[in-house]
């Protein structure tokens, strides 16, 4: 009954998505609807509630083997049973409470479709077909201990390991470890390094706000906390974006079937805040 709509909710939660400067969408007014007599009855006799309630439960089963580890709630508005069925609905939400995504750990995460109606359909080979495109609100909140966690990740490292291998290839450093701290609403990233031919490590502390640019988050008006470097704090900042933990955990997620652009970040109560759009793109026919 909701094979479709929990093929999507996998989408959504799955980490498939694709960057875009650009996510614009447009809703289209409902059709294909069951007639107006066919959805007050399924709302009389509560089929359309029973059906709700199933769907919602489904979907919260996909959503557990789509991620590591989090509670999760989730919540369908829907036109009728038999328009469910089809594939037709007004919303899907799903919030979620420490959550491991791919080793991208959130404090807490919300997503909510945008449009008052989505449809998702099959062909005739039973492939799924998302019929309009799906613009969905994401929005998280990440802690300190979130980010660190991250960067404990596997996915991290072997991020870390092939800007090591350009560095390494040019003769210039080794980044040991990263570790972030959230201190009166700003960020302070800490990279351990080691340069040629010096024994003994050192550290770099940059404290710095964040921004969207671009679509992405980098860090903004950046200073160090010690001054062991010679290199400008601005052209330095530039270099660590590169191992950006809250970048890394966007540029992971990413596939040709939707778009995301994130909008706003700012830090608040010490806490990391994060919103944006993803559009799950209408598939052609």
């Amino acid at each position: 009954m909701m094979k479709k709509i929990i093929l999507i909710t996998a989408l959504l939660v799955s980490g498939t998505v694709g960057f875009s400067a650009n996510c614009e969408y447009n809703c289209v007014e409902p059709y294909d609807l069951s007639s107006s007599a066919s959805r007050f009855f399924s709302t009389l006799t509560g089929q359309k509630f029973l059906a709700e309630k199933m769907g919602e439960r489904l979907i919260k089963k996909v959503v557990k083997s789509n991620i590591i580890s989090g509670n999760i709630k989730t919540k369908i508005d829907s036109f009728s049973a038999k328009d469910l069925k089809a594939g037709r609905f007004k919303s899907i939400e799903i919030t979620g409470k420490d959550v491991n995504i791919q080793g991208i750990q959130v404090s807490s995460f919300s997503a909510k479709t945008l449009c008052n109606f989505n449809y998702i359909t099959e062909n005739k080979n039973g492939d799924i077909l998302v019929k309009e495109d799906m613009p969905v609100k994401i929005s998280a909140v990440i802690t300190e201990e979130n980010l660190n966690n991250t960067m404990q990740s596997s996915n991290y490292k072997r991020f870390v390991d092939n800007i090591n291998n350009l560095g390494g290839n040019f003769n210039i450093f080794k980044i040991n470890s990263t570790t972030a701290k959230i201190k009166n609403n700003k960020m302070h990233y800490i990279v351990n390094y080691s340069i040629p031919f010096v024994r003994k490590t050192k550290d770099v502390v940059l404290s710095a706000d964040l921004k969207v640019e671009n679509g992405e988050i980098i860090f903004a008006n950046t200073t160090f906390e010690n001054n062991s470097l010679s290199i400008d704090a601005d052209k330095f900042s530039r270099i660590l974006n590169y191992i950006n933990p809250l970048d890394f955990s966007a540029q992971i997620l990413e596939n040709r079937d939707t778009k995301f652009k994130i909008e706003n970040v700012n830090i608040s109560d010490n806490m990391i805040n994060v919103d944006g759009t993803m559009v799950v793109l209408k598939d052609k026919e």
